[in-house]
């Protein structure tokens, strides 16, 4: 039966409050009541109060390790209860304007009003990212009062709770290489090196690569450098700016298994140099992970291929580069409109070095193409041209781009149209994907005859432009996204999104 009476009498209040969790701290939580849970009454005396603010949140980062916790609230209850106070629980809510998600949950506490730090972590993530700022949620304090044989379910309280995720400070717009790499030797203010998020938040898309010459360092055998924050070009002492430890660490193939190295922001007080072994291979690719305040090189030879022509002034400064097909060395692709009467050849490197203008060999729209000197189309449209470079011929197809996967109709199964792309019919017109089926990765591929699709896949990056897989052993840069959106290409930018 319920409490008649409710022990008011002179008691006085004991305050329950910890301000962190010790071993054991958790061994006095009760099991919950076997019978239906009843609606919770107040009583006098039974009092819950919130521990943070806006301004001095719950803040993750300070949480004792993963299988400890933080005191989320103080409950206070009346004397009589002291040896009687079970199943402590916390209800949140998120409240606030910019919340992914309004979904309420409960926490089991300690005697203490403790929570797990890791269990409080994802649900703040969930509910509105990773971004390491206050987040609001209303709360209720309830608990159950056992006296002898008898209980009452109590509501201690409502109140706001706000916690800041556990997280790094990062930058929201982008870092670029400052070092001893190609054209820059140390120079704050060259942001030759970059990677931008342009727009994409760092905190859901927190990986990103950054190639650089390997052969042009201006100074030593290695490469060196820090990580400065686009959004303060310039600036060593922005407290986003990321170092490593000042060690030289090995660079690495196996990018399974890399031999990573720390980032320290400046608030760490080390700010010493990142640094990666010499190589005689033609590229560092410096792998980041802003989340995981880990970074890696890899070390490769990539032969490359671009176009020059009418198209581009007949000069290198803005040729665009074609994409190695995956596993074969001479093969390139791009995804060009090409205007009737356009002339173009192909060079190795960006300079008249090497240059030469192949044979149209096949494809269903070779017949398009002649090679009285240069390379000439006579007729404008959107092509899909697949070059070799050692024989130095071409072949030329009708662009057919398609999903691939777990978002597809079709799965990871043989293709059909319900996964094709629309073709623009303009230069700057956008290939537009069917709508998405499920909330996962991305993969797209444009159809190479004869070749597996994943040699020629690409994705759209969380910075918004087209990432093609090439020679790369990563799957491509396309990132999860929401149900029913669409994916949409510009091959003459090279820019993408999904929306």
């Amino acid at each position: 039966m319920k409490l008649k009476k409710y022990f008011l009498g002179l008691a006085t209040i004991l305050t329950v409050i910890g301000m962190s969790s010790c071993k054991g701290d958790y061994d006095d939580w009760a099991d919950p009541q076997s019978n239906a849970q009843e609606d919770a009454i107040t009583i006098p005396g039974f009092t819950g109060a919130t521990t943070s603010s806006e301004d001095n949140p719950i803040n993750l980062n300070n949480a004792q390790p993963v299988k400890d916790s933080v005191t989320i609230a103080t409950l206070s209850v009346p004397a009589d209860y002291k040896y009687g106070v079970q199943n402590i629980r916390i209800v949140l809510t998120p409240t606030g304007s910019d919340a992914k998600s309004t979904v309420s949950k409960t926490f089991d506490l300690s005697s203490n009003c403790n929570v797990d730090s890791a269990t409080i972590q994802q649900f703040v993530s969930d509910s509105y990212g990773l971004k390491p700022v206050a987040r609001s949620f209303s709360a209720k304090l309830l608990a159950s009062a056992v006296k002898d044989n008898d209980y009452v379910y109590v509501n201690c309280g409502e109140f706001n709770v706000y916690i800041a995720p556990k997280a790094p400070v990062l930058s929201e717009t982008g870092y670029y290489l400052v070092g001893n790499v190609s054209g820059n030797n140390w120079n704050e203010k060259d942001t030759e090196y970059k990677y931008e998020f342009g727009g994409a938040s760092p905190y859901d898309n927190p990986e990103f690569t950054i190639r650089v010459p390997a052969q042009n360092l201006q100074y030593g055998d290695h490469v060196e450098f820090k990580l400065l924050d686009l959004a303060h070009v310039g600036s060593w002492n922005a407290g986003t700016v990321l170092s490593g430890d000042g060690h030289t660490h090995d660079i690495t193939t196996d990018t399974k298994k890399p031999v990573t190295t720390t980032l320290y922001d400046n608030t760490d007080g080390k700010g010493q140099n990142i640094q990666f072994a010499g190589t005689t291979k033609q590229y560092y690719i410096i792998h980041v992970n802003l989340l995981d305040q880990t970074i890696y090189a890899t070390a490769e030879d990539i032969p490359e291929l671009y176009m020059t022509g009418s198209g581009y002034s007949w000069g290198f400064d803005n040729a665009p580069a074609l994409t190695m097909v995956n596993g074969h060395m001479n093969l390139f692709w791009t995804i060009k409109y090409i205007e009737a009467g356009e002339e173009f050849k192909f060079s190795p490197k960006r300079a008249w070095d090497g240059d030469f203008s192949p044979t149209c060999d096949g494809g269903d729209q070779a017949s398009h193409f002649s090679t009285p000197n240069n390379v000439k189309c006579d007729k404008s449209g959107w092509y899909l041209l697949v070059v070799d470079r050692d024989a130095k011929t071409f072949k030329a197809y009708t662009p057919v781009v398609y999903l691939e996967g777990e978002t597809s109709a079709d799965g990871w199964g043989d293709r059909t149209d319900a996964d094709k792309f629309s073709t623009p019919s303009t230069k700057d017109g956008e290939f537009v994907s069917p709508a998405l089926l499920k909330d996962a990765a991305v993969r797209i591929y444009v159809d190479i005859p004869g070749y597996d699709w994943w040699r020629s896949e690409f994705g759209v990056a969380a910075n918004g432009t087209i990432q093609y897989r090439g020679n790369s052993g990563d799957d491509g840069s396309s990132y999860t996204t929401g149900v029913g959106k669409k994916i949409y290409l510009n091959f003459t930018t090279d820019k993408g999104s999904i929306k």
